[in-house]
């Protein structure tokens, strides 16, 4: 699993690039690790992101693809960028 300061240089270097509005590393239940948006959203956007993941491993299992790597989500505002890992599910909202 992502450690402290691994978590946090992470969070930075993603966050400082260029269109990123928010970055959220939650856990596969959906509880939130870390975040730079405000305690509210990100618990929102944690929980349905990780509900999200499953339905969608669900299907690639159903399609017989493999695993899924990556999930994008476009929106009028930009994009949601998901990945799922072992331990954890990052996502990245940018636009």
């Amino acid at each position: 699993m992502i450690g402290g300061k691994a978590l946090k240089d992470s969070l930075k270097r993603l966050g400082a690039h260029e269109g990123v509005r928010g970055v959220i590393i939650t856990n596969m239940e959906g509880l939130p690790i870390s975040s730079n948006l405000n305690a509210e959203k990100t618990e929102i956007i944690a929980a349905l992101v990780t509900s999200l993941v499953g339905k969608a491993k669900r299907v690639v299992d159903e399609l017989g693809e493999g695993g899924m790597n990556f999930l994008t989500i476009s929106t009028p505002a930009g994009e949601v960028m998901v990945a799922p890992e072992e331990d954890y599910i990052l996502i990245v909202m940018r636009g």
